[in-house]
């Protein structure tokens, strides 16, 4: 970049300052007298483009507006050969606000505007930031050294500050994958410890299922048991006075059929003895037995006897199916009383086809078989008592001699028993539940572990790979730069070895420069490399300029790829008198890519001609180019 323009107003000691079309070649001299303000000059130019100056940090920028004054303003034109022409504009006030702006000259349009955007956009333009600039463009009021070879201003000059930027991000991700990998590896023995803990055991959930499973079972039984002893116990005490009424109507039935029978036989026989032998003793005298009986009966009225059997023997008939039918009925309720007694045999377990059923349950499930023993056990002594009244008790119920009463209290017992099994065996198949949903989340937490151990060990590998990649990034990035610092060594000796006979009118003319940038010259009078401390001050500073500027156009040819200037504040301070005419003649021609030379000292040699001369004077508060001899 070439600075065309520079303006300011109330920037330290100037209230005004006005340098319009500023020569793009040659050497700019800005002379005076100490704090004459030629310095101020650098201080704009840095503060144009940074925001920021050499000389104070910025929590202290408040100190560059003039004394007495609220705010300062800078405007810096400058052109790059293959971008164009620009101007940056910054603000400053007493409260530290800092306002910027950057745009083409001649656009009203800016390409950025803020702090922020603009030193973005200005990284982007210039390529070249703070650090570089200071170390290679811009020498300030200080002694020439030789540059530190680890700083960021040499090594983004040698191309090495992005190879190195990745090379520190890859140390750090390293450490980074290497330090997650620990930790993963950490969390998997914590894993696998809480994995050891759970002592999963594959057949103890299918082991428990089946338990419960019986249990359900036997409790459905147990239920279903109930409810039947429960039906047949209300049947039983229901069909009681109707069994007791169906006995009564049987041995009536029984005795009218009977009766008809003979009634119908000795009607039909009477009618048949008067009918085929009317003068037979036994006839005659049955008539007259007849007769008395009945005084109006004659021969006509012998059908009468005939009907009357026949009457008595369809009523005989008739009798007969009343005593089926009570008996059916009477057999019904013997069925009631006989399921009733086999479901009570049942759940005593006193034998019968329920004790056989409930031995098959058993044989089933150990479990309910266990329960069913701890109940006996515990009920044990009343139990015995309960059965024995219960075998005298079955008999009777058997043929509807048991009142109501007595079967209502021995079921109730029975279901009582039937209840307390069923109550041990619920708090089983709880506990057998219980023990299910555990084992589950004990199976599932397992499960988790697994799949969270599976993870971790699929990503400790992606991180050892990712680690191996990054080393081999690391090796090869670290050859790239120690080969791209050899070639910049390299040129900076080229460079210097064509500035430095110009300097030192041709005493030395080349420099050994290691990789610590640690510099020997070559003179020809001894024919050798002579260390910088066995040269004359005055030879050092020229060597250490000479270098300075081989930096500035390495650094010039690498990134800003056009014309650059070099603002130099002192650089002469300790030369004498031949070696700053000998320099100040040289300087125009030391490179064709830094045209443009701002040089400051406190007076020039009278027969020196430069571009522009400056002149800067203790009380002048402003410049401007019809204040300036050129």
């Amino acid at each position: 970049m070439i600075i065309t323009d520079l303006h300011a107003t109330n920037f330290l000691k100037y209230a005004t300052l006005d340098l319009p079309e500023l020569p793009q070649r040659g050497v700019i001299a800005i002379a005076g007298a100490n704090e004459a303000g030629k310095s101020s000059l650098g201080e704009m130019i840095c503060f144009a483009l940074f925001g920021r100056t050499y000389s104070l940090d910025q929590t202290q920028l408040e100190k560059l507006i003039r004394w007495g004054e609220t705010h300062c303003s800078v405007r810096l034109c400058f052109r790059i050969d293959d971008s164009g022409h620009f101007e940056v504009a910054r603000f400053l006030d007493r409260d530290g606000n800092q306002g910027a702006r950057l745009n083409r000259v001649g656009e009203e349009q800016p390409l950025a505007r803020g702090r922020e955007a603009v030193a973005s956009e200005m990284a982007e333009l210039l390529g070249f930031g703070y650090d570089e600039f200071i170390e290679s463009f811009y020498l300030a009021q200080r002694e020439i050294t030789t540059p530190h070879p680890h700083s960021h201003a040499v090594k983004a000059m040698a191309g090495i500050t992005k190879l190195e930027l990745v090379t520190d991000q890859y140390r750090a991700e390293i450490a980074e994958f290497g330090q997650r990998a620990g930790e993963m590896e950490r969390q998997q023995q914590r894993l696998s410890s809480e994995l050891s803990a759970l002592a999963i055991d594959p057949l103890a959930l299918p082991e428990l299922q089946a338990e419960s499973g019986a249990a359900t079972v036997e409790l459905e039984a147990l239920e279903l048991e109930r409810g039947e002893l429960e039906q047949t116990s209300q049947a039983y005490q229901a069909g009681f006075p109707e069994f007791r009424s169906a006995s009564g109507a049987l041995t009536r039935a029984k005795l009218l059929r009977f009766i008809l029978l003979l009634l119908a036989l000795v009607l039909v026989a009477t009618w048949a003895l008067i009918h085929y032998q009317p003068d037979a003793p036994q006839s005659l005298s049955l008539q007259r037995m007849l007769h008395a009986w009945m005084p109006a009966w004659s021969l006509q009225r012998l059908p009468w006897l005939l009907w009357a059997g026949a009457a008595a023997a369809l009523l005989f008939l008739l009798a007969w199916i009343r005593v089926a039918a009570v008996r059916s009925r009477a057999e019904r309720l013997r069925g009631v009383a006989a399921a009733l007694v086999q479901r009570m045999e049942g759940v005593a377990g006193l034998g019968g086809t329920a004790e056989v059923q409930a031995q098959e349950d058993v044989d089933e499930g150990a479990q309910v078989d266990a329960v069913e023993e701890m109940v006996e056990s515990e009920q044990a002594p009343s139990r015995f008592a309960f059965d024995d009244t219960l075998r005298e008790l079955l008999p009777r119920v058997k043929g509807y001699a048991a009142e109501p009463d007595e079967v209502r209290s021995s079921v109730g017992g029975l279901l009582a028993r039937l209840h307390q099994q069923s109550q041990q065996l619920q708090g089983r198949h709880g506990e057998l539940e219980q023990q299910i949903r555990d084992e589950r989340v004990r199976l599932q937490k397992a499960e988790e572990l697994d799949r969270i151990d599976a993870d971790m060990a699929t990503n400790q590998r992606d991180y050892q790979r990712r680690i191996e990649l990054r080393e081999l990034g690391r090796e090869l990035l670290t050859g790239a730069a120690r080969h791209l610092s050899q070639r910049f060594n390299r040129d900076l000796r080229d460079l210097v070895g064509r500035t430095l006979p110009l300097f030192t009118e041709g005493r030395y003319e080349h420099l050994q420069i290691d990789d610590d940038l640690t510099v020997r010259a070559f003179s020809t009078e001894k024919r050798d490399f002579m260390n910088l401390e066995e040269i004359s001050s005055g030879t050092q500073r020229q060597i250490m300029l000479a270098l300075r500027l081989a930096l500035s156009e390495e650094l010039a040819n690498k990134s800003v790829r056009g014309r650059q200037f070099l603002f130099l504040d002192e650089p002469f301070a300790f030369f004498d008198r031949l070696r700053t005419e000998s320099s100040i003649r040289v300087l125009p021609e030391l490179s064709d890519v830094i045209t443009q030379i701002w040089v400051v000292a406190q007076e020039f040699p009278q027969q020196q001609n430069f571009e522009r001369m400056l002149v800067c004077e203790r009380e002048q508060t402003e410049l401007s180019t019809s204040e300036a001899a050129g």
